[in-house]
């Protein structure tokens, strides 16, 4: 048998990462969106709050949208004209110190409606849904800058961005390479991410990467959607659909088909859905949905922030390898422009394992076919061996014996 190397996710666990698109402080978008329905405007921050709680109980990762400039309506780095100053101040603390410590906080670009003359402040006379032809990868990256300040102001830490709907999605070139130089420039991120796909088709869907320096590792990954908003249209009082992304047993939907097919398992609601008109139901049938992957998924699902797994997508793909073999031991040394905390890989070898170094540390022997590893430790099966550890900047090297 020939000695391969082939790179895992973290702990030999699946990524999994829930994108949740539209919030703004104390605002339902659809209000202003959809203002040819019906919709309540005020969103309090009992609901903001109770979101909060869902997210700390069931360990959610992805990302959370904040608009920096909501429906146009103003900045949220100033007093916004339709919320009262101490429930805008209440909305950013929550989403600062209860929501934003597991999830990606980014820019939807600025308004999700009327496009923004950053050089006037004010609202242009069409969308941003529509701004393709009135726009370019230089003023994309000024639009980007602007709205990624202005979330930095109120100190969220944004890492990437999201498209209001597909926009730009027929500049995408354009489009990646705007968020990538506005996150460097504002944020000093080398890795941006950003969501504009969505696949709930595909038996594996993955994140891409856009563009990359394989020196340096800095670069750009598109984040993708594999399922479907099961609760949009309980903003019309109707129910979620929450079996198509997975059963009570376990054994159907979307997230399962993901799971079944080892693929990254990720899923969007939007916040006006969790809302449901001030009823909750989609952020009641959320909590539902997230009980299921823990009882049938496990510890086989890793929860990641978009950031996160963008920066694994990136290791994968700089990080080097020379496997070199003698009578007592093969040694593979890594080369890494960039760190990469619980790097997992799987040294393919008919070889019978005893031990497994990196660095000079000796790793924690798990059981043979132990699926899920654990920090600094290995496992065997049969004709491999898989174990886990940092990944260092620069030279590390992995002796089996």
């Amino acid at each position: 048998m020939s000695i391969s190397l082939r790179y895992e996710w973290q702990q030999r666990r699946l990524p999994i990462f829930l994108i949740v698109d539209d919030p703004a402080p104390c605002l339902n978008l659809a209000y202003y969106e959809q203002y040819f329905e019906k919709h309540t405007r005020d969103v309090p921050n009992s609901f903001t709050a109770a979101w909060a709680d869902v997210v700390q109980e069931f360990g959610v990762r992805g990302k959370f949208s904040v608009l920096p400039i909501p429906a146009a309506i103003g900045r949220i780095d100033r007093p916004l004209p339709d919320v009262a100053p101490h429930d805008q101040a209440e909305f950013l603390r929550i989403i600062r110190e209860r929501v934003s410590p597991q999830m990606d906080i980014n820019i939807e670009f600025l308004t999700h409606f009327l496009a923004w003359d950053i050089r006037r402040d004010r609202p242009l006379d069409y969308t941003e849904k529509t701004m393709s032809p009135f726009t370019n990868r230089d003023h994309l990256t000024e639009y980007f800058m602007y709205g990624l300040r202005i979330l930095d102001n109120v100190g969220l830490n944004p890492t990437g961005a999201t498209s209001p709907g597909a926009a730009c999605v027929e500049m995408e070139g354009a489009y990646q390479s705007a968020i990538r130089t506005a996150v460097k420039e504002v944020m000093g991120r080398p890795i941006a991410w950003y969501f504009l796909h969505v696949d709930t088709l595909s038996p594996r869907v993955l994140p891409r990467i856009m563009s990359l320096d394989r020196e340096t590792g800095a670069g750009c990954v598109t984040m993708v959607s594999a399922g479907d908003d099961a609760s949009w249209d309980t903003q019309f009082n109707m129910p979620s659909t929450i079996d198509s992304l997975i059963t009570a047993d376990g054994q159907a939907g979307r997230l399962v088909d993901l799971f079944r097919n080892e693929s990254v398992i990720s899923f969007h609601t939007h916040w006006q859905s969790l809302f449901s008109e001030g009823r909750a139901t989609g952020l009641n049938d959320l909590r539902v949905t997230l009980g299921r992957i823990r009882e049938h998924f496990g510890e086989r699902v890793k929860w990641m922030k978009c950031s996160e797994l963008a920066e694994v997508t990136v290791a994968q793909a700089v990080t080097r390898h020379a496997v070199v073999e003698s009578e007592t031991e093969i040694t593979i040394t890594l080369h890494s422009p960039i760190a990469c905390p619980d790097f997992t890989a799987t040294l393919h070898t008919d070889r019978v394992v005893h031990s497994v170094f990196i660095g000079g540390q000796r790793l924690k022997e798990l059981p043979q076919n132990t699926p899920v590893l654990e920090a600094y430790s290995w496992s065997s099966q049969r004709g491999s061996v898989t174990w886990c550890a940092d990944l260092p900047v620069g030279e590390s090297v992995v002796k089996v014996s």
